[in-house]
């Protein structure tokens, strides 16, 4: 027994890496927390303006929520090892191909909606699953390692990226990142993301029984109070959240920082984002998830006041912080309440279908900030429109009921 459940432990942290690491060099990261090392780059060879390259974001995140629902159903019905592994190397050869992009925008555009659509088992849903087939006990702090990743991605991408341009150009940036995609993440994922299993023999019956109950559950769940308010709630967040990740960079360089301080800040954004994923998956075993994501959503609104401002003084560090631990808390809690209210047998579905319209709120997000800047010259008013939206975001949480009496059945824990 003893020995059984250190193999269960064994497996649990090993799925908890793997899904960490697919997560530091997923879509999200390289994708969307990349862009802005590159938007200056590609400004410079093509003359594109920089809410031209910026808009990119947009046309992500439209395909995201376009290709999300399919990736939870499909996460739902073979598991997220199946889908995870060929959207990997579809992935990672699509980066090596924007070295071959073309002067035309349109083209920009249409590569990134041609990878983001294929690398769809790349969203951060498919590596959230597979942590709460895992954990129930602790799945807070599962989800927090897990979504740690995307903080080290804040990381690591853009100062591999940043290095890479300056020596060889940003092509050659993209073929790297394409490079540790299919050599590193890929084995990774290989050899450990893999699901709790199921018993080994499933009659047909039991196998359609599971199926209706998941579309019973999913069906219940798109009904259900918490469900509609938890869905305002982080669509008001997404207007936020790819609109500064991608145009950080670009405030601190308007406000007078170097392009290397800029970032150094945006790598320190990652590194409380790895401290708002840890934080919050700590906290959220222990705090009621949505009084959590209100204390760092106000203080995402106080960054987002800094910001406006336009100093480059020392604040601007304070800033960083507390956005990186706004935007770190995000998909800690959306996992965290998908599973504590609608069980993990449509996790899939239900999760894809708030993080589409999560990711809605990116894509108009984005739109509006960067016509903010081509109207006024500057980021004041699209920084106030988002202290706003973080505030109506406070205001849906507080809404939130409290947790079903009964939950999910628990996994076996170590």
């Amino acid at each position: 027994m003893q020995a059984s459940s250190s193999i269960v432990g064994a497996n649990q942290g090993t799925a908890a890496f793997a899904a960490m690491i697919g997560l530091t060099w997923g879509l999200s990261t390289i994708a969307l927390m990349g862009l802005g090392v590159f938007i200056g780059p590609l400004q410079a060879e093509f003359g594109w303006t920089r809410t031209q390259v910026a808009l990119v974001s947009t046309f992500i995140n439209l395909t995201a929520v376009t290709m999300s629902p399919l990736q939870g159903a499909l996460i739902d019905r073979f598991g997220s090892r199946r889908v995870v592994l060929p959207s990997l190397v579809v992935f990672a050869v699509g980066l090596m191909l924007l070295y071959f992009l073309p002067p035309q925008i349109e083209m920009f555009y249409l590569s990134w909606c041609i990878i983001a659509a294929f690398s769809v088992g790349l969203l951060p849903g498919s590596f959230l699953r597979v942590v709460g087939t895992w954990f129930d006990r602790n799945l807070g702090l599962a989800m927090g390692l897990a979504n740690s990743g995307i903080g080290l991605g804040n990381i690591i991408v853009p100062l591999v990226a940043t290095a890479v341009i300056i020596s060889y150009g940003w092509r050659m940036a993209y073929v790297t990142l394409g490079l540790v995609v299919l050599f590193v993440v890929l084995p990774v994922c290989f050899l450990w993301l893999r699901e709790k299993e199921r018993p080994a023999v499933e009659s047909p019956e039991a196998l359609l029984a599971r199926k209706r109950t998941a579309s019973q559950k999913f069906k219940q769940a798109i009904r259900s109070k918490p469900f509609m308010i938890i869905v305002v709630a982080f669509f008001f967040m997404g207007l936020v959240n790819t609109a500064l990740i991608a145009q950080q960079v670009p405030i601190l360089t308007d406000a007078g920082l170097s392009r290397q301080k800029a970032a150094f800040i945006q790598s320190m954004f990652g590194v409380f984002l790895i401290v708002g994923r840890l934080g919050a998956g700590f906290l959220l075993d222990r705090v009621f998830a949505p009084i959590l994501m209100i204390v760092v959503a106000l203080g995402g609104v106080v960054a987002c006041l800094i910001y406006s401002t336009g100093t480059s003084g020392q604040i601007v560090y304070l800033s960083a912080a507390l956005l990186g631990l706004v935007i770190g808390a995000e998909f800690d809690v959306l996992g965290y309440l998908v599973k504590r209210y609608f069980g993990i047998e449509a996790f899939g579905r239900i999760y894809s279908v708030i993080f589409a319209l999560f990711q809605l709120g990116g894509a108009m997000g984005v739109v509006a900030f960067s016509y903010s800047y081509k109207a006024f010259g500057n980021y004041q008013y699209g920084l106030y429109g988002a202290a706003t939206s973080l505030l109506l975001a406070c205001v849906a949480f507080a809404f939130v009921p409290k947790y079903p009496a009964v939950s999910a059945p628990k996994a076996v824990e170590a």
